[in-house]
This record gives structure tokens, C-alpha cells and sequence, in this order.
């Protein structure tokens, strides 16, 4: 009996195969002081946008973002961090998060960073529709109008007009 060679026509939510979005993936450096000096590694940890990911160790205490991932509709990745493990709200000093490569992030207070998870913030920019139709289009017509007549010439004896202006109607 032969394979079926079909795909399927919905995916598990129901929606068409078509209409989701494969997993965007991010890098960050790890580093076990605040100043960005010593990394846990030469190579970058790999991140899932939207998937929370603790630190291997403790003693980590800062990141820095090696590549960032990409969000549908022009959104804004950020890279969020926690002092927490599994993403829990952070309890402890000024925040680390940031979405610029290359920029330390470390807790102004020194703690461990817990926790780290890339976020799409926003939906960013998307098509303009046309606002103007066909009927306020032709509505919007311009005639010719002079400010002047040459019974109006202001007594200088020239009988042409001194100005023109356009009304829109």
C-alpha cells in the first residue's frame, strides 16, 4: 500500500497550514559578570521568540543580544529578562530588557539573571487603505475663480485682473 503524499488541510488550532508562522529564533551571549567581560561561552544560546528559557547556571549576570529574531506584521522583538526562573516577574532592581544588539544588560543591583525570553512588542507598520472613493473624488472639483473684475482695476487704469485664486467645492 502506497504513502499517502497529502498535507494536511488544517492544523491542529484549525487554521489553514498556511497562515502560521514558523518559529523565529534569537541568539544571546552569557555572562558571568555585569560588565560584559567574561562569557560563559564564545557562542551564542539560541531563543525562541516566545519561549521562556531559564539560565543553565547560576551566577549569570548579564546578556547581551548576538541576533535578534524576526516578528510577523513589522513588530519589535525585545529581548525580556528575569531574575526569576521561568519568566516570573522580576523582583529586583532596574529592569535588563532591552531589543538593541550588541548593549550589556545586566540588574542594577547585581542579582542573578534567572530567566530570558525574546518578545514580539507591537504590531509595527501595515498597508494603508485608500480612504478617498470614486464619488468624494469627483465631488472634490476646483474652478477657476478671478479675485477681480476690470470694472474692479482699483483706478490704476489697467483693466486686466490683478489676481486669480482657485475655490474648491
Amino acid at each position: 500500500m502506497p504513502l499517502l503524499d497529502r498535507a494536511p488541510s488544517t492544523t491542529l488550532f484549525g487554521n489553514s497550514p498556511s497562515s502560521t508562522y514558523p518559529a523565529s529564533q534569537g541568539s544571546i551571549l552569557l555572562y558571568q559578570d555585569a560588565s560584559c567581560s567574561s562569557p560563559l561561552s564564545d557562542h551564542a544560546t539560541p531563543l525562541i521568540a516566545g519561549k521562556c528559557t531559564n539560565m543553565p547556571i547560576t551566577g549569570i549576570l548579564a546578556v547581551e543580544i548576538a541576533s535578534l529574531p524576526t516578528c510577523g506584521d513589522y513588530g519589535t522583538p525585545i529581548l525580556i529578562v528575569s531574575n526569576e526562573p521561568n519568566c516570573g516577574n522580576a523582583s529586583a532592581g532596574t529592569g535588563a530588557d532591552s531589543g538593541v544588539v550588541g548593549k550589556c544588560q545586566a540588574y542594577s543591583s547585581g542579582v542573578d539573571i534567572g530567566s530570558a525570553q525574546f518578545i514580539c512588542y507591537g504590531s509595527g507598520i501595515s498597508a494603508a487603505t485608500t480612504l478617498l472613493t470614486s464619488t468624494s473624488a469627483a465631488a472634490a472639483t476646483a474652478t477657476y475663480t478671478p479675485a477681480s473684475t476690470p470694472s474692479e482695476d482699483g483706478g490704476d487704469g489697467n483693466d486686466s485682473c490683478c489676481c486669480c485664486c482657485c475655490v474648491v467645492m
